[in-house]
């Protein structure tokens, strides 16, 4: 144990100490001047590859732990990064033009924005240690839970397998729809077509996913969890008939932390994870990114069965990194932004969440957000997806098409580097607690999990869906139902057997017999 800590402690200084020299050296270069910047990109790119590499080597030895820590830290690689990497390796000499950069100064920036996010979010991750150390050693040694949790969590799970499937019906009635949309309509028009759906069918739907979460936080066992599995498995194969990838990916992904953290409470001779299993894990991810690039060239009517499947998957680093668009274009746009309401960028999922709100809408006169891509929605709306992409190119933005958003890119335009450090410390200390999310009752394990599928994708989506979609009155509501019910379930059955328990023999008073005694109770 102690030659393992010195080769972590080894690898960490050799990384890290590299990380440093190279992004010292990155911003020595760039004080230099114009002819110098290109030079203070590319060392900046190693010292991201650097940064990678040390944080990767140092939670090697902590898998358990830092399991969702590491795939964050891969997708943030992948979706903001990756179009950096493919085309500095096979287009370094249109390395402007590929990234969509108005000059060296604003691609250096934009990387910039992008490196430091990453690098806060890794120091406040590891520097928030103490301040979890004692939830994370509670997870192997157990936590004890109040009489009445344990009592209700029985019912609770047994509540939540019948919601989820009694919700699984209007759930995939309501994803049919979509498909049937995308299949007339086409992929593209699913973004500017809205699908009508009855609301009592679209009510009945929301309970689906919460459902599953709730029944995953009681902590089931294998034999518990298979059919339950097995229905949440189909809706995940089929959201890809939607042609939105990124459902099944969040979705899979979460699963994958949920089983290995649970992995991590069994003893080690008796754990399912092993090198031979993460070597398979290895080899199917590779497989998933082959199909699901494959998928997207049947969506852009571009499918060729025979493309090389080297070629497939750097052209799905390619396309994945696609959200570096946003940042970039962002610096190259940035000042033809309103100052003075870019800070609502930012808040713009509380702001959906309040127009949308039925009691908050009533309460405060407000009129819904309808998200359409039509020129008048993007000059009056905070949606910075939409604003982005109809600056850039009103033409794309009308046909359907868009950049999407980056919670950097927003962070950035609304607040500069202070606001991109402040979220990145903000992501640092949530992925941290993820680390200990199972030494805490099962409400916390579901909103936990339901906050996960938003969080590693935040690269890609709004800075704070995770909040407005995972703490939704809905899911507040259903939760606190769940253990109200269970918890009068609870209290109904303790009467009903303690009325039919027969008493023990010897302790009835003289003169009474035991069927007088149960008549007369």
């Amino acid at each position: 144990m102690l030659r393992v800590k010195r080769i972590s402690a080894v690898l960490d200084l050799i990384a890290f100490g590299v990380t440093a020299v190279l992004f010292l050296a990155s911003a020595v270069f760039r004080w230099m001047g114009e002819p110098y910047v290109e030079t203070a990109f590319y060392l900046m790119l190693f010292g991201v590859i650097a940064l990678d590499a040390g944080a990767f080597l140092h939670s090697a030895f902590h898998i358990y732990r830092d399991v969702h820590f590491l795939l964050f830290i891969f997708a943030y690689n992948l979706l903001l990064i990756g179009r950096i990497y493919f085309n500095a390796m096979y287009f370094p000499h249109k390395m402007l033009l590929a990234l969509e950069a108005d000059s060296w100064d604003n691609l250096y920036t934009a990387f910039f924005v992008v490196a430091l996010a990453l690098l806060f979010f890794v120091v406040v991750y590891y520097a928030a240690e103490p301040v979890f150390a004692k939830y994370e050693k509670r997870i192997r040694e157990g936590h004890a839970q109040k009489t009445k949790e344990k009592q209700a969590l029985p019912v609770i799970r047994q509540l939540s397998i019948f919601m989820l499937y009694a919700s699984s019906i209007p759930y995939l009635y309501t994803m049919a729809l979509k498909v049937l949309a995308v299949l007339e309509n086409g992929y593209t028009a699913s973004f500017t077509d809205t699908v009508q759906i009855p609301g009592v069918i679209s009510r009945l739907s929301t309970f689906f996913v919460p459902s599953f979460a709730v029944f995953l936080a009681t902590l089931p066992t294998v034999k518990e969890m298979k059919l339950p599995l097995l229905v949440y498995c189909v809706y995940m194969l089929a959201s890809l008939l939607t042609g939105r990838r990124n459902m099944l990916v969040t979705e899979a992904l979460m699963l994958l932390v949920y089983f290995t953290m649970r992995d991590f409470r069994r003893d080690k001779g008796k754990r399912y994870l092993t090198k031979k299993t993460v070597a398979l894990c290895g080899i199917g991810g590779i497989l998933a990114a082959y199909l699901l690039q494959m998928m997207a060239y049947k969506r852009a009517g571009n499918f060729i069965l025979t493309r090389p499947i080297g070629d497939v998957l750097m052209s799905f680093v390619d396309s994945q990194g696609a959200s570096f668009r946003v940042v970039i274009q962002t610096v190259n746009n940035l000042s033809s932004f309103n100052q003075n309401i870019t800070w609502m960028y930012l808040l713009y999922p509380f702001e959906l969440f309040v127009h949308n709100n039925l009691v908050f809408r009533n309460l405060f006169g407000l009129q819904p957000i309808v998200e359409v891509q039509n020129e008048s929605f993007a000059k009056t709306t905070h949606n910075f997806a939409h604003v982005l992409t109809y600056k850039v190119d009103p033409q794309r933005y009308e046909g359907g098409g868009g950049f999407g958003t980056s919670f950097v890119a927003e962070a950035y335009v609304a607040g500069g580097i202070a606001a991109v450090i402040l979220m990145a410390v903000l992501a640092g200390l949530l992925f941290r607690f993820m680390s200990s999310i199972l030494a805490h009752n099962w409400v916390v394990v579901a909103f936990g999990l339901l906050a996960f599928r938003e969080l590693i994708y935040l690269p890609r989506t709004f800075a704070f869906t995770w909040v407005t979609d995972t703490f939704s009155i809905t899911n507040i509501v259903y939760f606190a139902g769940l253990y109200v019910a269970a918890l009068l379930v609870v209290q109904i059955s303790a009467k009903v057997r303690k009325r039919t328990r027969a008493p023990a023999a010897g302790t009835l008073p003289a003169g009474k017999s035991p069927s007088n005694e149960i008549i007369g109770g």
